[in-house]
């Protein structure tokens, strides 16, 4: 008897669990959908897109950097040399290269140290006659030392100043700084003295703001002397045809000599780089050159560039354009006469804009060049 009533518990049991999990499972099923709905008003309108849509996918060929480079030194010896059939002037800091079928132009120049005032008195000079004034002009600003610890950067550069009782003197600013006879927060006059360059024609002497008899360096052009490049030079060979030639007037800043004047020459064409146009936006081709570039290197051996100079010091082209003498040796350069022609082949340029390129900064964009 109480096994039956045992099982018949079990199972009322059994049978309670299915019907409370079936009516928990309609209960759910009933239930609304545990979401929110949110009414638009106005409806969002959907638009579809204009088939078919254009898929943009990576080039498969993109170029490596060795590849970037050696376009871009390319573009960079195409662009470098101007192209055109118009005469090119060469005047003196304005360095170019050119190419061997080049026709140029040196103005001849007649240098003189004279006052504005008897250089306006001159009967030989016609009011379109250029001229080039170079002189020193003084500027004097009233100031304090302790003003000038604050605003001048380089404490080692000599100063001049003349203080409250007259005094000129000329040193460091650090040792001013350390003298117990002038007061920091006395006043004192600075006396700065900067070059000036003016560039202007006979007639308009009068109007440039230099005193009459303030001492003047001028550099006079009585016309011009045209020469064609294949004339000075056999440009008959096919060496020469692919050729460039690096062109400076000798001038009285060229103290270091040939060495010097190509060096500086390669910086700063280099530096300056060509403009192209590519893909309708003006792009800048150019690698820097450090300063240092021609030293030796820690083994003592030459380094890229100074192998360079050295072989173009001693190849060099030195024409006198006085005397209508062309010259080879590099240790007799004349200032206001001379021209100096460094000749570079194409292959040359290139290799030297991507030996510098792979010495660029990686953070520095560069970009290949469309044939």
């Amino acid at each position: 008897m109480d096994r039956t009533r045992t099982g018949s518990t079990i199972i009322a049991a059994i049978l309670a669990v299915i019907v409370i999990l079936l009516f928990g499972y309609l209960l759910w099923s009933d239930a609304p959908p545990n979401r929110s709905e949110l009414t638009v008003d106005p409806p969002i309108e959907v638009i579809e897109p204009d088939l078919p849509l254009e898929i943009i996918r990576s080039a498969d060929d993109v170029p490596d950097s060795e590849t970037i480079r050696e376009q871009e030194a390319e573009a960079f010896v195409d662009n470098l040399a101007k192209s055109d059939a118009d005469t090119i002037i060469i005047n003196e800091y304005d360095d170019m290269f050119v190419r061997p079928d080049s026709i140029i132009a040196l103005p001849e120049l007649e240098q003189r140290v004279t006052t504005l005032k008897s250089l306006m008195d001159d009967k030989s000079l016609s009011d379109d006659t250029p001229v080039t004034l170079r002189y020193t002009e003084e500027t004097r600003e009233d100031t304090t030392l302790q003003e000038l610890e604050t605003q001048e950067e380089d404490h080692i550069a000599p100063i001049t100043i003349v203080t409250e009782q007259g005094e000129t003197i000329t040193a460091p600013l650090v040792e001013l700084l350390k003298r117990e006879d002038i007061d920091h927060q006395a006043p004192v006059t600075q006396i700065r003295q900067q070059k000036q360059v003016k560039q202007l024609k006979a007639s308009e002497l009068a109007e440039s703001g230099i005193p009459e008899d303030q001492e003047i360096s001028v550099t006079i052009s009585r016309g011009v002397q045209k020469l064609d490049i294949a004339d000075l030079i056999d440009s008959d060979s096919e060496e020469m045809q692919d050729s460039l030639f690096y062109l400076h007037r000798v001038t009285e800043e060229d103290i270091q000599g040939l060495w010097g004047i190509i060096q500086t020459g390669l910086i700063r064409n280099f530096r300056q780089g060509i403009r192209l146009q590519r893909d309708g936006s003006d792009q800048k081709v150019s690698v820097l050159i450090p300063a240092d570039a021609d030293e030796p290197l820690p083994t003592g051996l030459s380094s890229f560039l100074g192998k360079i100079l050295h072989d173009k010091v001693s190849t060099s082209y030195v024409y006198n354009f006085n005397t209508h003498t062309m010259g080879y040796d590099p240790d007799l350069i004349r200032p206001g006469q001379e021209l100096i022609l460094i000749r570079f082949s194409s292959d040359e340029i290139k290799q030297i804009y991507q030996f510098f390129a792979e010495q660029r900064n990686n953070t520095t964009e560069t970009f290949a060049i469309g044939r």
